[in-house]
């Protein structure tokens, strides 16, 4: 076999052996970001469905990814502002955006406080978190965190596990940036992509 038919062979036999899909999120979205959220990037219009891919970087499962989706639609108008802490509301946070994930967080060494299928707009799978800055042309974080029990309304969390993916990059395909988890001892992090697949 020459040189060039292996080297196109080699990514299809990869897939098969490794069990994973053969259409990750596109590859362009998928690795490792260098950059920053743009000005002026904003949470609302990342509502839909997307396929999602995890990396680990660090951790016991460094090396390994897995694939799962996550589905995201608007918040009702009542609960896009964080619940106040000590009486304090905080004006520069918002919560545009909530949902759910498909995901086997244990595959990179993620731990889930709850359940990250929650549909209970009350503790959802999964909450977007909007954070903007003081400073005038300072862009705002973008923030999706992972497991009802971090998300829950009637409870402020100051410790536990956590899964919390910070999104850096954000286009018309979907999204991408760095993730990070802890809880019990034990901590990972890495990257992801997700790549939109329905609206």
């Amino acid at each position: 076999m020459s040189r060039l038919r292996f080297l196109t062979a080699l990514p299809l036999v990869l897939a098969c052996r490794s069990g994973q899909p053969a259409d990750p999120p596109r590859a362009d979205l998928c690795g490792p970001p260098s950059d920053q959220l743009s000005h002026g990037a904003t949470a609302g219009g990342l509502a839909g469905e997307y396929r999602i891919r995890l990396v680990a970087t660090s951790g016991p499962r460094s090396g390994a990814s897995t694939t799962g989706a996550v589905r995201l639609h608007p918040v009702d108008d009542s609960l896009r502002s964080p619940a106040p802490v000590l009486g304090i509301r905080d004006s520069l946070t918002a919560l545009p955006l909530r949902g759910a994930a498909e995901l086997e967080a244990g595959a990179i060494g993620a731990t889930v406080p709850g359940d990250p299928r929650s549909g209970d707009p009350m503790a959802p799978g999964v909450l977007v978190i909007e954070r903007h800055s003081r400073r005038a042309g300072e862009p705002a974080s973008i923030i999706l965190r992972v497991g009802s029990e971090a998300n829950r309304r009637d409870l402020v969390r100051f410790d536990g596990g956590f899964l919390a993916l910070s999104v850096r990059r954000v286009d018309s395909a979907g999204f991408a940036g760095t993730w990070a988890s802890g809880g019990g001892g034990k901590a990972a992090a890495g990257y992801f992509c997700a790549e939109r697949t329905g609206a």
